[in-house]
């Protein structure tokens, strides 16, 4: 063939086997969606089964006082989340890519927006749905019951818990799982999908309700709102602990059923559940609906994004 015939300018064509598998990105996003999945599987599967026989080798154990000891929970999610990291790293690998790039680059920036959305869209927002719950007589905050060095213990305790509860979760639903859906599918669908399965996750939480549900899938598109913004997971997880934090340690009150120990105050409610959050928590109560889809407006509306951002730089989202 002529080297500058036109035909010879055209890319060689694939077997049908290939297009199944492949694209002009390379692997479909949906086969290595999979791969991700199974990772995380084999991964979970393995610590799930060390812990079962550890648990088997130290025999009965004493009953566990009243509410969420912060030990175990830490340790859960610390192993939670370097599971989600492994199976980020190993994606990143078959990708090319650095693993920064799935939403948690480490960058001289990465710090103030972990701690402004720690403050101003996690700790102060929940604190403003508390106030309105008092001035409607839903919700009381009652005594301090910690004191001294007591104070400083649980506050750090709490906090180093929540850091990796929003690390894991966020990682595990907003990382790499967002980014290779939202490559498939573009974006927004993909981040109302997780954001179902996100809600779908936490119905298996004993105390949970059909109105916290809602919540969670409501703070699931906020997050994804911030990183549609910003291009990282940082604003999200630290809204995302700043808000436990302030839930469990600092107010007190039920997380989805679950009262922390050594919480700072001891609140209590009063009048229908459906406003006060009941047994739930403030989770559970129509103020916090409210509340976050005004949270994900007001974000969209005050953060102008700067330039594309890896996470959410696909051919689906490029004009």
């Amino acid at each position: 063939m002529d080297p500058q015939s036109p035909l010879s300018s055209l890319p060689p064509q694939r077997s049908t086997l290939q297009n199944i598998f492949l694209n002009e990105r390379g692997l479909r996003a949906g086969w290595r969606l999979g791969i991700f999945v199974l990772l995380l599987m084999a991964i979970f599967f393995v610590i799930i089964t060390v812990v079962r026989l550890l648990d088997h080798l130290r025999g009965p154990s004493a009953a566990a006082p009243d509410g969420v000891a912060p030990i175990g929970q830490l340790i859960a999610e610390v192993v939670t989340f370097a599971g989600v990291l492994f199976a980020t790293w190993v994606m990143s690998l078959i990708e090319h890519r650095k693993v920064g790039e799935y939403g948690l680059p480490l960058q001289r920036s990465s710090l103030l927006t972990f701690v402004r959305g720690y403050i101003l869209w996690g700790f102060l927002p929940l604190t403003g749905l508390l106030l309105a719950l008092r001035a409607l007589h839903a919700f009381y905050f009652g005594n301090i019951g910690l004191h001294g060095l007591e104070i400083v213990h649980w506050a750090a305790l709490w906090g180093l818990v929540f850091l990796f509860v929003g690390l894991a979760e966020e990682y595990m639903f907003r990382g790499y799982a967002l980014h290779a859906l939202a490559d498939g599918i573009g974006f927004w669908p993909a981040a109302i999908v997780l954001a179902v399965l996100f809600a779908w996750v936490h119905a298996f939480n004993a105390g949970e309700n059909r109105i916290g549900l809602i919540g969670v899938a409501l703070f699931a598109i906020y997050a994804s709102a911030t990183i549609w913004r910003t291009g990282t997971l940082w604003l999200a997880v630290g809204a995302h602990a700043g808000w436990d934090w302030g839930e469990s340690y600092f107010f007190g009150v039920s997380d989805s059923g679950t009262q922390a120990q050594g919480h700072l105050l001891n609140p209590h409610l009063a009048g229908s559940a459906w406003l006060s959050g009941g047994s739930v928590g403030p989770e559970g109560s129509v103020l916090t609906l409210v509340l976050l889809a005004l949270m994900t407006v007001l974000f969209l509306a005050l953060y102008r994004p700067k330039k594309t951002a890896e996470l959410v730089e696909f051919p689906n989202n490029r004009p």
